[in-house]
């Protein structure tokens, strides 16, 4: 384990120290991590999350107004740097992350709480990411593609945290979620999935969706305060979202994703193809209504 502790904070227009860990919400409403009266800023503006021990990323939630990094509005999920600027209509706000040896005092209080506690457990997991962003991006006027994609984060975090499942990682145009294998999480999963297709018809912007169950693990760092998923099937699942992109297919589920979902009937195969890394070919599956 490394000796060795990270630290990210955000400077407040104020100058005011606000120490990352976790989620951190922006935004006009009162309950965000760091409300901001301003007019000019969304009720839920922006947000940054943790994405393992070393990352930080921002992403706007479709704000009228926008999200700007280092002078330029984002249009996708941004990776944080030491010393980004980040601005929100009129306000300023600076990132900033160091590492602090674990023989400093603070270091060494911090020590116990950051310890990374590890588990395996069995998973559904899910990858989506919008089609042809570039070409989007390229073709949309102005403002519409920043928005267009802040708001399809906003509306898919909210399908993944009502139907119970976990935000883990953002990915420039996409997202990578799960849920626990639990009593009632192939529910949650099929609410999940449908939800996301109906969010699909909308075609605004078209994405694809790709679900797989298999084992995982799941490393913790208490200060960090959120899990970070490591392990073949991990990759396994985001080579088959390009085995999505190949078929033309905006959802597409593993075979163990069906078997475990109990929708044999409800399914119509799609293609039978070897994974890139992985040995032996796998057969893949649409909905069939």
């Amino acid at each position: 384990m490394s000796t060795n502790l990270l630290q990210s904070w955000l400077r407040l227009p104020n100058g005011e120290r606000h120490e990352l860990n976790g989620t951190c919400s922006i935004g006009r409403a009162p309950d965000n991590s760091i409300p901001v009266a301003d007019s000019e800023v969304s009720r839920r503006h922006a947000i940054i999350q943790s994405q393992g021990e070393r990352e930080f990323w921002l992403v706007d939630l479709g704000s009228a107004n926008g999200t700007y990094v280092n002078g330029r509005r984002i249009s996708q999920s941004v990776c944080l740097h030491n010393g980004d600027l980040i601005r929100i209509a009129g306000n300023e706000l600076e990132f900033s992350s160091d590492i602090l040896s674990a023989m400093h005092p603070v270091g060494q209080q911090a020590m116990a709480s950051t310890m990374i506690h590890i588990r395996q457990a069995q998973c559904w997991l899910m990858v989506a990411d919008i089609i042809g962003s570039t070409q989007l991006s390229q073709t949309l006027p102005g403002a519409q593609f920043p928005r267009m994609t802040g708001s399809w984060f906003k509306n898919c975090r909210q399908i993944i945290d009502e139907c119970g499942g976990h935000m883990s990682k953002y990915l420039g145009d996409g997202f990578f979620c799960y849920w626990d294998d639990t009593a009632d999480s192939a529910i949650q999963v099929r609410q999940a999935v449908a939800k996301l297709h109906a969010a699909q018809l909308g075609a605004n912007p078209p994405f694809r969706v790709v679900l797989h169950f298999g084992a995982a693990m799941l490393g913790t760092v208490p200060t960090m305060n959120e899990l970070n998923l490591h392990g073949p099937e991990i990759n396994f699942v985001f080579r088959v979202e390009k085995v999505a992109a190949t078929q033309k297919q905006n959802i597409l589920f593993t075979e163990a994703a069906v078997k475990h979902l109990v929708a044999e009937q409800e399914v119509q195969l799609v293609c039978e193809c070897s994974v890139d890394g992985f040995s032996s070919p796998y057969k893949f599956y649409t909905p069939s209504h």
